[in-house]
């Protein structure tokens, strides 16, 4: 169940006259966090923060009630169109991703094992020299070697961003893990003949293989 939405969020401070920076300063956060969740930013609160957001609104209410106001006001639900989940922990803060709903946790499994495979090549390729053509003075322009490197990891990076996005919907692009609509003979469609191989391997899209033996 949904802690407390940024829709209940809104409605609780209009109904009990409070302003986002009472909101923030009461809970203990900036008051633009508060302004961006509200907006539809569901990542921009950690879980914490929310059960402070929805225990201060509702000591609020009964406050209210004791005072002789009808209100009432309900929370959690209905769940948002995206469900955070949380990859990694690092001190007090979190990294999150949206994930689609109708997305199952075996995709978001997969999706996430494939993510570290690629982040292996991405650590051992990041960290080879870059090294220069010698010239009479001084380096030259990055060797073929080099050059080479940079195209693989900028296509890993890319591999890895668009996994992510496809697990949590991309809709203006057609990425999508129930239904991948990518445009043809658009950049992307020419991108997935690199990064295509993850997407089999997570699991977003069919194997070619698999593919042929369906045909």
């Amino acid at each position: 169940m949904t802690i407390i939405t940024p829709t209940q969020s809104r409605e609780a401070r209009r109904e009990l006259g409070i302003s986002q920076a009472d909101v923030a300063t009461a809970v203990g956060i900036n008051r633009a966090y508060v302004s961006d969740y509200e907006s539809g930013n569901i990542n921009r609160l950690t879980n914490g923060q929310l059960r402070k957001l929805r225990s201060h609104y509702e000591e609020k209410i009964a406050a209210a009630k004791e005072a002789g106001d009808e209100i009432e006001i309900t929370f959690g639900g209905a769940e948002p169109e995206l469900l955070p989940i949380r990859v990694e922990q690092v001190a007090a803060s979190q990294c999150v991703f949206p994930i689609g709903k109708g997305v199952s946790e075996e995709a978001v499994a997969s999706t996430l094992a494939t993510i570290a495979d690629i982040d292996k090549k991405l650590s051992k390729l990041l960290n080879t020299v870059a090294k220069r053509e010698t010239v009479f003075l001084g380096s030259g322009s990055f060797s073929e070697e080099t050059l080479a490197a940079f195209r693989e990891a900028f296509s890993l990076l890319a591999s890895n961003y668009l996994l992510i996005r496809t697990v949590g919907g991309w809709p203006e692009i057609g990425l999508s893990a129930g239904n991948m609509n990518i445009a043809e003979n658009s950049v992307l469609a020419e991108l997935f003949n690199e990064v295509g191989p993850y997407f089999e391997q997570a699991g977003l899209i069919a194997n070619s293989e698999q593919e042929e033996v369906k045909a």
